[in-house]
């Protein structure tokens, strides 16, 4: 192998796919990073078996190949060679690199390439596409709920469904529920309902950032492949089955408050300041045009916030975890909100006043006076 390339790319590139090697494995592998020339570039590789990262950077290739190198190393190096031309060179054959910059010169020891796991096939059965923007989006939205209890695997990722000329993705750890849906410029090619661990989605949400274009979706190896130009996130579909979220949305309510996002999320963290205890409890009651939150802990201290609302129908105080509401509150994305509560021990929902796109479905805190 013989390639030169900007160190910028380079860099991006390594950082992108780092994120999916193995900290903690009996392969040592695991810990590498696969490069392998093209015919106008390089790919770059890492997995942790869950999780696959691919990044395609566009290079001079003077001599085809393919090598490893220590992805910790390898970034160090990069991230510390001057905005130049970057050169690796390495024998065919061999598992010993060159990198060059300017006037720094690394030996880098790899292992043997065909030691690497094979991926799936890249053009596996395809699903759909759907725009960058939209995926990042909607796992922003949802993920905060994916439930980090490893006994309940089924939890533990986002449930992705895609369905004619809706996709829908949900999170839920058993005490709230995010639901975001959009509707696709193109319908599906195939149906599918399945459970995509919570790192793949953060890690390809970090991956799609500034990324323009539409993401494709496919199937392969009972693995979901996403798939936008220079950029392939492989992950590992989770096995069981996810919840019927339906039934826990509320399909009435007894009182709907109207409130800005932004005022509504200053008062709950500003309240939460002396919610010191377990479960962070912030109460809620809304009457008239006031919406009142308080919060108390003994040997702490006592908060009280007053925020301008408009409130429809009967009178309900009802208690919820602050943390929780400001998961919602941060990443609803809409200006204003309705909060509509069925009762004290009844769970709560909040949409944006705008659309139905979007609920977050939370359950109250019992809390003794």
């Amino acid at each position: 192998m013989w390639v030169s390339c900007p160190q910028t790319a380079l860099l991006k590139a390594v950082q992108i796919v780092g994120r999916a090697v193995s900290t903690r494995t009996t392969m040592p592998i695991l810990g590498y990073i696969l490069m392998e020339t093209q015919k106008d570039g390089i790919k770059l590789t890492a997995t942790d078996l869950e999780l696959a990262m691919q990044v395609e950077v566009a290079a001079e290739v003077k001599q085809g190949g393919q090598l490893t190198l220590p992805a910790r190393i390898l970034n160090e190096i990069v991230g510390n060679l001057p905005v130049a031309t970057v050169e690796i060179k390495a024998p065919e054959g061999s598992t010993q690199a060159e990198i060059s910059c300017e006037t720094s010169h690394f030996e880098i020891l790899g292992l043997p390439a065909t030691d690497f796991p094979a991926l799936p096939r890249a053009d596996g059965d395809a699903v759909g596409e759907v725009d960058a923007d939209v995926v990042r989006m909607m796992i922003n939205q949802t993920i905060f709920a994916v439930s980090a209890d490893e006994t309940r695997p089924f939890l533990t990722g986002v449930y992705a469904v895609l369905d004619g000329a809706e996709a829908k993705f949900v999170a839920t750890d058993g005490g709230r529920l995010a639901l975001r849906k959009v509707q696709l410029p193109r319908a599906a090619r195939q149906k599918i309902g399945v459970i995509v661990p919570a790192k793949a989605m953060q890690e390809l949400a970090r991956a799609l950032a500034g990324v323009e274009g539409a993401v494709q979706l496919g199937m392969a190896d009972n693995q979901l492949v996403f798939t936008v130009p220079g950029l392939r996130v492989y992950s590992r579909l989770i096995s069981g089955q996810f919840p019927n979220y339906q039934q826990v949305i509320p399909q009435e309510f007894k009182q709907r408050i109207r409130v800005q996002t932004e005022r509504l999320l200053r008062a709950v963290r500003r309240a939460s300041i002396t919610a010191r205890d377990s479960a962070n409890v912030v109460r809620l009651r809304g009457e008239g045009k006031k919406l009142t939150l308080t919060s108390n802990t003994p040997e702490v201290g006592k908060a009280r916030e007053e925020v301008e609302v408009t409130a429809e129908g009967e009178p309900i105080e009802a208690a919820f975890n602050a943390r929780y509401l400001m998961d919602c509150l941060n990443n609803i994305e809409a200006d204003e909100l309705f909060f509509e509560l069925t009762g004290p021990l009844s769970p709560g929902a909040i949409r944006p006043a705008h659309h139905s796109d979007y609920v977050y479905v939370l359950a109250p805190v019992r809390v003794y006076a």
